[in-house]
């Protein structure tokens, strides 16, 4: 059986949505951010700060919105991408 820590994904995605989300110029707000996915300026709240993963769909239009996979946004990092740096 493969198990997952819930925990490191929460923690690895709000990471690098903030990182996302700030590096962007110009940066995007919680509330853009929100509408874009179809979601709530408090459940992003809720995603960066690691209190809750978003579900599946969620997931997704924030991996196209951002122009990653949905396995680089829950991963430890970032690959380099869209002239981007590290977010290690």
């Amino acid at each position: 059986m493969v198990t997952v820590n819930e925990d490191y994904l929460k923690q690895n995605l709000a990471r690098n949505m903030r990182f996302l989300r700030m590096s962007n110029s110009p940066r995007i707000s919680q509330t853009m951010l929100a509408n874009k996915l179809g979601t709530t300026q408090a459940s992003i709240s809720l995603y960066e700060t690691a209190m809750l993963l978003p579900p599946a769909h969620i997931l997704v239009a924030m991996a196209e919105c951002f122009g990653f996979t949905t396995d680089e946004l829950l991963s430890d990092s970032l690959p380099e991408k869209k002239g981007m740096k590290k977010n290690e």
